[in-house]
C-alpha cells in the first residue's frame, strides 16, 4: 500500500514540475514535493537502488528550479521519469 502512495506522489510531483517548468505555477507545493523526493531517496538508498539516487538528484533539481531557470528538456526528462516511475509503482 505504501508503494502505491509513494507512486501516486511521484506522479503528482512529475505533473506539477512540468506545470511549473512550462507555465510557472505551483511553486509552493513543488518545493514540498522536491523535499519529499530527497527524503524518500535517502531512506531507500539503503537498498542500493539506482532509482533512489535519481530521486535525490531530481529532488534537488526540482528545488533548484524555484531559483534558477532550467531548459525545457530538463523539465521534460525529470517529469517523464517521475511519471513513469509512479505508474510502475501503481502497477506492481
Amino acid at each position: 500500500m505504501i508503494i502505491k502512495i509513494l507512486g501516486a506522489l511521484d506522479i503528482i510531483a512529475g505533473i506539477l514540475f512540468w506545470l511549473f517548468g512550462v507555465f510557472g505555477i505551483g511553486k509552493g507545493l513543488l518545493l514540498i514535493l522536491g523535499l519529499f523526493l530527497i527524503v524518500k531517496g535517502i531512506i531507500f538508498i539503503i537498498g542500493f537502488s539506482f532509482a533512489s539516487v535519481l530521486d535525490i538528484i531530481f529532488g534537488a533539481v526540482i528545488i533548484a528550479s524555484s531559483s534558477f531557470h532550467f531548459p525545457i528538456f530538463v523539465t521534460i526528462i525529470v517529469s517523464l521519469f517521475l511519471i513513469q516511475k509512479g505508474i510502475l509503482s501503481l502497477i506492481s
